[in-house]
């Protein structure tokens, strides 16, 4: 079954939560944000922008998945089978990951205007979803999470999925989870993946490489065309070379990783109100925003 893009993947009731949230304990005068409400504001930021780039990628592995088949056939080989597409796999466990570290967020902010969050039965059902994009991967070739990652990256998303605790206040609710935003970061960032051979970033530097070696073989079989004018064929290889050179994939997977890194910091910050260390992590959110505004 094809998985939809991440941007669109929202739970029911989600995005009313989310700004009823924003709208009530956030934004609303009487309450000045704080750290802990601009912390909340900038993983729904985080999100959004992560899920714009994975759909950018998305669009971007399967058009060179397309193009090198196209142009081996074109080079007079048969293509090989097309892989199984990476990104929307990815995304469906980088979507419900990112909403629990909104849901969380949005405690911390509604602790700090002391307004109770009635979230029901959302981290169940993100829990459900994260679940099943995980199980999901396992059938996808590549060097994604360990068995020990996934489990560690599982019981801290349990604990981010659990309602607030009566009594909690947002230094006690920070603290308590601090350990379980850090192991459920290390999940995200093991599926997004540490360099170019493992995650999505691995897969995507696979789709990458096959596309270029198309374009090489298609490149030579210009070459050896005899009824091909010098022009034509210098201008076949400035086409090649142009889009060769254009909007490398890895870009975008480096930036998503660095920004996930940043949550466990920054959640820290919301909980002690620490105003400085909370917009370190919006300097990462603006570095994704960027990148998610050049990749539309």
């Amino acid at each position: 079954m094809a998985v939809a893009p991440y941007r669109h993947r929202i739970v029911p009731g989600f995005a009313l939560l989310m700004a009823g949230l924003v709208a009530g304990c956030v934004a609303a005068p009487q309450v000045p944000p704080g750290p802990a409400g601009r912390f909340a504001t900038l993983v729904a930021a985080a999100d959004q922008s992560a899920g714009q780039v994975v759909d950018h990628l998305a669009r971007r592995e399967r058009q060179e998945v397309q193009e090198a088949s196209s142009l081996r056939f074109a080079a007079g080989a048969m293509p090989p089978a097309a892989p199984p597409p990476a990104a929307p796999a990815a995304g469906a466990v980088l979507d419900p990951g990112m909403k629990l570290f909104a849901l969380e967020a949005q405690r911390l902010a509604a602790l700090s205007g002391g307004q109770p969050l009635a979230e029901g039965q959302l981290g169940a059902a993100l829990m459900g979803r994260l679940q099943d994009g995980l199980a999901a991967l396992r059938g996808l070739p590549g060097r994604w999470p360990s068995e020990a990652v996934r489990r560690r990256g599982m019981a801290g998303f349990a604990l981010l999925a659990e309602p607030t605790p009566p009594g909690s206040d947002v230094a006690s609710l920070a603290s308590a989870r601090q350990q379980a935003m850090g192991d459920a970061v290390l999940l995200m960032r093991a599926v997004v993946g540490s360099d170019q051979r493992s995650g999505l970033r691995g897969a995507l530097a696979q789709r990458n490489e096959a596309w270029r070696a198309a374009q090489t073989a298609m490149l030579n079989t210009v070459r050896n065309d005899r009824s091909l004018g010098p022009d034509q064929r210098m201008e076949i290889w400035r086409t090649a070379q142009a889009r060769l050179a254009a909007d490398p994939p890895e870009v975008a997977g480096a930036e998503l990783h660095r920004m996930l890194g940043a949550l466990p910091a920054a959640h820290a910050a919301a909980g002690a109100g620490d105003a400085a260390g909370v917009e370190a992590f919006g300097a990462e959110v603006a570095r994704m925003q960027s990148l998610a505004a050049q990749a539309r």
